[in-house]
């Protein structure tokens, strides 16, 4: 019996606090992810993602605020 490969993340979107979107991701989104991670070191699983995403979110209003 054949296995399948696991799926990747490379290429697949992502919420990203840098830029207050949703895409693939580049190094400066990544370091900027990295950053908030060892800022946050207090929180951990399901926590901590639920709190980059909220930060994630409030950036996407803020910006659609500004940008109206």
């Amino acid at each position: 019996m054949t296995t399948a490969p696991a799926p990747t993340t490379l290429g697949t979107p992502t919420m990203c606090l840098l830029h207050g979107d949703y895409h693939v991701m580049g190094q400066d989104c990544w370091a900027t992810t990295l950053d908030w991670q060892f800022a946050h070191t207090d929180l951990e699983g399901p926590e901590a993602r639920d709190a980059y995403l909220c930060e994630v979110e409030r950036k996407m209003l803020d910006n659609l605020v500004r940008n109206r």
